[in-house]
């Protein structure tokens, strides 16, 4: 306790005081600044009983309420004031750039199961436009200016958030250990330090559906805050040249490329030949012309930006020089490829007319290449010593790229993503009995009616039909991906290829074989299933099978995207949607939903379908294909489209503040009537205009209520005392004394508790209730399936049609809603408890004629 004692003091010195102290340490806080949570008691927790869930929704709940949290793990008062004087207190000096594990871009190529369901769920909650937000396995420079990386980085308007989604049996501190878990701390305070807010979750806390909906709309805002567009990759023209010893003739080649209107130059010049004052000439002349106003030159270490500093100032005395990338005064800023990488996403990217990379083959290529590819200077030098064409290679490829926000189409028009040829399998599998939960197809009816042999052979037909020899006697066998529904139909599908003279191998996260085999261009296909959608790149990708049925827009556009790069000898980008029976209404994503077309051609490119062009292999195709260029007519179902900015049934319920099964009592009774219906099987989906929410809530008498009322209108519904039998209360009670940190109660242990209440009164005064309460015979009360179903009926449903509470029935747990649960500290718990106690023994004096004591509430 001393030791806690000298954590106060030492937060103090700070301006933290003291505000929480909870099962895993201590809350300090200070106005305007992140609070600090500080790990005391947290390895001394027994692991069964505190989960992973447990700890990321209390951080989860800290980084919300106070804009960011550090998070320090007690050893002794020494360390924790070094970590705090290096994060909190800003004091640490630059750094030179370091590699923390492999390059995840290259190597973790297999999404994990908790970032695939985050994509999903993403979507469902900001809809499909708003994906090109959310940049997966994104880089990024810890304090110590090691590269890391972040599973997701949500760019917004207003600042990014990273997003963690972790294993618990590879994250949880308990099983991970304090060493890694240091580790995993310094990366989050980075991001703090960086104003950058960290938000974990498991899959764990992902599985309850309601819960985790309302944290992403609570911790990430509206979707309009969100980026415009994605980001594309627009070339630079790169003017590779190896300048002559001489100053004067080196400078006289870059002007003359210049003119020629180049502005991108990789200069390959020896050591010792005064690299270093041909471009501090260069940029001179370029000041005095006044083509350029602000200057960055990018150095590879922390020991030469003082000397580059130094010489600049002293040799272009006129213009003013220092580090400070937000001082203004400066004409030239000199600053490390480490700082830049931490720091380039907060500077605007036309910020410097003229950039400078000393020594670039120094630097970390793919933090280099994250950092002049967000740039757009009017002079943009890359300076090496070396000549190895390995090398140069690399660099080259660097500094020929930016990016650009871009819709889809419009890369593709301005040539920054090949050409898209479209092409529809038709199959007679009828998938109108296949299940659609709101998201996507359920899988297990998609596995069931998918794995048809007929389908597969169609998929092969088609392949050896137009693809099993060169398109032009100049290119080689076309490479591609076929996405299957899993693992299962990867390896049938592999082997029918391969049985079809199409060689073609099955890849998973367990079997990767087929990867390098596929880049090295010895294996045609590869058919994969959630692999492959993220994480990597192979540019000669020419063709993409969807074999996958999904309504999800962020898969499909995610496998769409491991064919969208350029590549020498790549003419277009060749997709088959195998397009199956789905009934009249519903159809998944293809390229033709995607691109809002109405016609079907042939292997006709999706930006330009009317567009033929003789001398393109289009042609070739056509002839093959032994017939009239057809033009079908497809009534295509367009979903984000026609109900992007429709609500659905718990959509509705969630805005009117009541339960999903009052809005589905309304519909069954036509009190309300959907703006739009979706028949699927044997069921329909309602769909609601924004505008009915207003309409609705007058016709049914609805107080207004928003998440800020949340609190208050919680306890307006508790001073109503609305008693008719002791139902409430009683639940209410045991809630309380058993859910978790998160807000949480088993309903099997609810049951259990809520039974043990009522059979204590039956033993004593053979009766539990007012006379014509069931709860009264034995039986009732014995069975505890009945008093599970009893407790969904009622108490428990007065509850969730205010939206106060609701059940997850995936998890079996009755739960606070997030919003309120977030708002109810230990005082508005207590005095519930204390209110519901004093409630149960005015009712049960008044309507039962029975005297309870407070200790007969108590459940344990």
């Amino acid at each position: 306790m001393d030791d806690f004692i000298h954590v106060d003091n030492l937060l103090s010195d700070y301006c933290y005081k003291l505000s929480d102290v909870s099962q895993v340490g201590r809350l300090y806080l200070k106005e305007d600044s992140p609070a600090i949570l500080v790990d005391t008691t947290l390895f001394d927790l027994d692991i069964k009983e505190y989960h992973y869930v447990n700890y990321t929704n209390q951080q989860n709940r800290f980084m919300h309420a106070y804009n960011g949290v550090y998070r320090f793990l007690w050893e002794n008062i020494d360390t924790l004031r070094q970590e705090i004087n290096f994060f909190v207190d800003n004091q640490c000096e630059d750094f030179d750039l370091k590699r923390f594990g492999p390059q995840r871009d290259q190597e973790h190529i297999d999404p994990t199961p908790p970032e695939y369901n985050f994509a999903m769920y993403f979507e469902q909650v900001f809809g499909g436009k708003s994906l090109h937000a959310l940049i997966p396995e994104d880089s990024y420079v810890d304090r110590a200016g090691h590269m890391r990386y972040v599973d997701f980085t949500l760019k917004r308007k207003d600042g990014s958030i990273a997003i963690e989604l972790d294993g618990e049996s590879f994250h949880h501190p308990l099983l991970t250990g304090k060493k890694r878990y240091k580790s995993q701390l310094f990366k989050q305070n980075s991001l703090v330090s960086d104003g950058i807010m960290v938000y974990r979750w498991s899959n764990r806390g992902m599985s309850d559906e309601t819960k985790f909906s309302d944290q992403l709309r609570a911790y990430f805002g509206k979707h309009e805050l969100f980026l415009s567009a994605p980001h594309y990759r627009a070339e630079r023209t790169v003017t590779s040249l190896e300048l002559y010893s001489h100053q004067e003739d080196a400078i006289n080649k870059i002007n003359l490329e210049r003119r020629k209107g180049k502005y991108t130059f990789l200069v390959v010049l020896p050591t010792g030949t005064g690299k270093t004052e041909v471009f501090i000439e260069d940029m001179r002349q370029q000041v005095v012309l006044g083509e350029v106003k602000r200057v960055l030159v990018i150095v590879p270490f922390v020991a030469l930006k003082a000397q580059f500093v130094d010489r600049l100032t002293k040799q272009i005395s006129q213009l003013n020089v220092g580090h400070d990338l937000t001082d203004k005064t400066y004409d030239i800023v000199v600053q490390t490829s480490a700082y830049m990488t931490r720091h380039y996403h907060n500077i605007l990217s036309t910020e410097f007319d003229y950039i400078l990379v000393d020594e670039a083959h120094h630097s970390v290529a793919h933090s280099l290449r994250k950092v002049l590819e967000h740039f757009q200077p009017k002079v943009l030098i890359g300076l090496t010593a070396t000549d190895e064409r390995l090398d140069k290679q690399k660099l080259e490829d660097i500094f020929g790229s930016y990016e650009v926000d871009l819709t889809l189409e419009q890369a593709i028009k301005q040539g920054l993503v090949p050409p898209i040829r479209a092409f529809r399998l038709t199959s007679n599998i009828d998938f109108s009995d296949v299940r659609f939960n709101g998201k996507d197809f359920v899988k297990s009816d998609l596995n069931r009616t998918v794995m048809v042999p007929s389908r597969d052979q169609l998929i092969a037909d088609v392949l050896n039909k137009y693809f099993s020899e060169p398109l032009d006697s100049g290119s080689r066998l076309k490479q591609g991906i076929v996405f299957c529904v899993d693992i299962d139909h990867t390896k049938r599908m592999a082997k029918l290829l391969n049985d079809n003279n199409i060689s073609a191998l099955s890849v998973s996260g367990e079997n990767r074989k087929g990867l390098d085999l596929y880049a090295k261009g010895d294996v045609r296909f590869l058919c994969a299933c959630l692999l492959l959608n993220e994480g990597w790149d192979a540019p000669q990708t020419s063709i993409i099978v969807m074999a996958r049925p999904t309504m999800s827009k962020v898969l499909y556009t995610q496998q769409l995207g491991r064919g969208t790069r350029k590549c020498d000898g790549k003419e277009a980008l060749y997709v088959i949607d195998v397009v199956d029976s789905y009934g009249a209404a519903l159809q998944p994503w293809s390229l033709h939903n995607l691109f809002n077309l109405s016609q079907y051609q042939p292997f006709s490119d999706v930006v330009n379908p009317d567009h033929i062009d003789v001398l393109t292999e289009l042609m070739v195709l056509d002839g093959m294909w032994e017939g009239e260029r057809r033009i079908e007519p497809i009534n295509i179902f367009n979903f984000e489209k026609e109900f992007g900015e429709l609500l659905n049934e718990e959509q509705l319920a969630r805005e009117l503040f009541i339960s999903t099964g009052t809005v589905k009592s309304w519909i069954k009774k036509n009190d309300i009537m959907a703006d739009k219906t979706l028949p699927f099987g044997k069921s329909t989906l309602h769909y609601f205009a924004p505008e009915q929410v207003g309409t609705i809530r007058e016709k049914k008498g609805l107080k207004e209520r928003t998440e800020a009322s949340r609190h208050n209108d919680f306890f307006e519904f508790l001073d109503k005392r609305d008693w008719t039998f002791s139902f409430k209360i009683v639940f209410l009670i045991v809630f309380l004394a058993l859910c978790n940190e998160q807000g949480e109660a088993e309903l099997d242990k609810i049951a259990k508790h809520y039974q043990k209440f009522y059979l204590n009164l039956f033993d004593i005064y053979g009766k539990v209730e007012k006379e014509n309460s069931p709860l009264n015979k034995k039986e009732k009360l014995q069975d505890i399936a009945y008093i599970q179903r009893s407790i969904l009926i009622n108490p428990f449903e007065k509850f969730e049609r205010k939206r106060f509470m609701y059940h997850s029935k995936d998890l079996n747990i009755l739960s606070f809603d997030a919003v309120l649960w977030e708002k109810l500290n230990q005082h508005d718990l207590d005095k519930i408890k204390n209110k519901m106690v004093g409630d149960g023994k005015e009712y049960y004096e008044k309507f039962v004629e029975i005297t309870l004591k407070d200790s007969d509430f108590k459940v344990f």
